[in-house]
């Protein structure tokens, strides 16, 4: 419970004794998807605590929540939890959060990761590969608030009820590499409890994050103090490498790995291990 509140979820997995590593899922998601990576936390001995945005899963909705508010929620639960310091890690759309955090709690954070993460508007300079839905959502929320809302008023308790065809449909706009990925059971059973679980509450949460994401975010990346480590693929038709490029030249100390051959899903789930080596290495503990 936040001191305004509001409830914030959050599930642990991993090693409990580990380092801690704050989680942010994607879009849309909840704190199930880092049951992908609870293998890999273990053998690394990292604690991976992986958190709901307003509006996903367990966590109640704020409308009027913004990107920047973010990192407050954060230090919250690290009180809760009595982490001194721990470092957090942003995958796709939780890319944003983790740059928030960045600028907001450089005092509390040992390192921080973006995978695959989405830029902020200035960055949506599409190739043509890139999906033409995401391109047309990000549109139409960045001049209409409402449009989100309809979006994911039809969309939503549609991915909820029946989340394994979302994710079957995945497959026909994801470059090569992801649809060998998504082909795995463990994955697409992942993917659809996540979508599921994300949207239990209905469908606010991801309307409201869609138009965050087309919208100013509300503080400059220009402005973040500490190393953020950057990994993308360049076959990624979800989140154009083109805004990990954009991340990557807007933030003044920004580390980045790009993979020619991957793709969204595929970078994540073949390069977990090496995310949370490189971010341990900078990570002095609780």
């Amino acid at each position: 419970m936040l001191a305004d509140g509001r409830c914030l979820g959050f599930a642990e997995f991993g090693d409990p004794r580990g380092k801690p590593v704050l989680y942010f899922h994607g879009y849309p998601g909840s704190r199930l998807e880092a049951r992908l990576a609870a293998v890999t936390a273990s053998r690394l001995r990292v604690r991976l605590i992986a958190l709901e945005r307003p509006g996903y899963g367990l966590s109640d909705f704020q409308w009027d929540h913004h990107i920047g508010d973010w990192p407050a929620d954060v230090a919250q639960l690290a009180d809760a939890l009595k982490l001194d310091r721990f470092t957090v890690l942003g995958l796709s759309g939780g890319g944003p959060y983790a740059a928030a955090c960045a600028l907001k709690l450089p005092h509390r954070l040992s390192s921080v990761g973006i995978v695959s993460g989405v830029g902020p508007p200035e960055s949506f300079h599409y190739p043509a590969s890139t999906n033409l839905t995401t391109r047309l959502a990000l549109f139409l929320a960045r001049h209409s608030s409402l449009s989100a809302d309809l979006i994911w008023a039809g969309l939503g308790p549609v991915i909820h009820l029946y989340p394994e065809h979302f994710v079957s449909r995945l497959d026909k706009i994801v470059a090569e590499a992801d649809r060998e990925v998504l082909c795995l059971r463990e994955v697409r059973e992942a993917l659809s409890d996540t979508f599921r679980e994300g949207l239990r509450s209905g469908s606010r949460g991801a309307a409201r994050d869609l138009v965050l994401y087309a919208r100013p975010w509300g503080f400059r990346i220009e402005d973040i103090p500490m190393t953020v480590n950057l990994w993308h693929g360049e076959r990624d038709v979800i989140v154009p490498p083109a805004m990990g490029r954009f991340l990557q030249k807007a933030i003044p100390s920004c580390r980045a790995t790009y993979f020619s051959e991957e793709g969204h899903f595929s970078l994540i789930m073949k390069y977990m291990k090496e995310v949370l080596e490189v971010l341990m290495s900078g990570s002095n503990g609780s």
